[in-house]
């Protein structure tokens, strides 16, 4: 990270906790549990986010609202696509949406791409992070945002609202999983051949796949067995096991797809300060992108 700045990033946020399910629950009542958990998590970092203006409360309190709506779309088969969760779930999506512009800046400022720029470029990214977060925490005052994250609140009140068909979870955690494997390592094939625009889709299913690892691990314990044989030692030292661990190898594909954006994003940051990131090779970065869905692919999906 730059010296010249302060991003705050020595804060500690809440980070997501497991989560807890039995497989005779019901899909809609896991989904309160799902729901609960991630609407903890982004409210804790908000309030954090309000004092401390630093990067890991915002980047914490993104993360679960991006969960929270990625729990709506696993269980959309058990959600009238008109109630009140969907809805409250969707506006806040989108009162959130200023703050990835925040977060783009905070990537930038606390990267290497930014080693031996002129102090200048350092302190007009600066200030343009701290607007954003100005705006970001307009948001978060505003009685639009309370509106809809105490709507959100009532419609988990009204849960399992007793709609139409209401499946064990663990059959809805089964056909939602194989459902986003299909849409990530089951394009492993097409992937070069694809826009970008449809590269960022896939890169958007594997954000799905990820977190309905998280989500349902707990339905899985005979895949987290230490003979199950799908084990990650993160670069922290951590020991990542069955679901965990296929999560690992999804978040390397979701990484590795959304590298040449993130180039994108950046050089355009700093050419709205007069310079410009180094060039990079697009093409290697694709074929990374590709070797990652292809280990995800010849890996066993845990659900089945």
């Amino acid at each position: 990270m730059s010296a010249l700045v302060d991003l705050g990033a020595d804060a500690l946020p809440r980070k997501a906790a497991p989560i807890s399910l039995s497989a005779g629950m019901s899909a809609r009542a896991a989904f309160a549990v799902v729901a609960t958990e991630c609407t903890e998590h982004w409210r804790t970092n908000e309030c954090r986010l309000v004092q401390s203006r630093a990067m890991p409360h915002l980047h914490q309190t993104r993360v679960g609202i991006r969960r929270l709506r990625c729990a709506v779309s696993l269980f959309g088969p058990v959600l009238e696509k008109q109630s009140p969760a969907v809805a409250a779930a969707h506006a806040i999506r989108e009162l959130a949406l200023p703050f990835g512009h925040a977060r783009d800046l905070d990537v930038l400022l606390a990267g290497e791409v930014l080693d031996g720029r002129h102090e200048r470029e350092v302190a007009a990214l600066f200030q343009a992070r701290e607007s954003a977060y100005d705006e970001v925490l307009h948001v978060l005052g505003r009685p639009r945002w309370h509106r809809a994250s105490a709507a959100f609140d009532r419609a988990l009140l009204g849960v399992p609202f007793q709609l139409g068909d209401d499946p064990p979870v663990a059959e809805l955690a089964a056909n939602a999983l194989e459902k986003r494997w299909l849409r990530v390592a089951g394009q492993h094939d097409h992937i070069a051949e694809m826009s970008p625009a449809d590269r960022h889709r896939v890169r958007i299913e594997a954000k799905k796949l990820r977190y309905g690892c998280e989500f349902f691990a707990s339905l899985y314990p005979h895949a987290s067995d230490a003979g199950s044989g799908l084990r990650v030692v993160t670069s922290s030292g951590e020991v990542l096991t069955g679901p965990l661990a296929y999560a690992w190898y999804v978040e390397d594909v979701q990484s590795a797809l959304g590298a040449v954006n993130d180039h994108h994003i950046a050089d355009s940051l700093l050419r709205s300060v007069g310079a410009g990131a180094p060039e990079v090779d697009e093409a290697a970065l694709v074929e990374a992108g590709i070797a990652a869905c292809e280990r995800l692919a010849a890996i066993e999906p845990f659900w089945r």
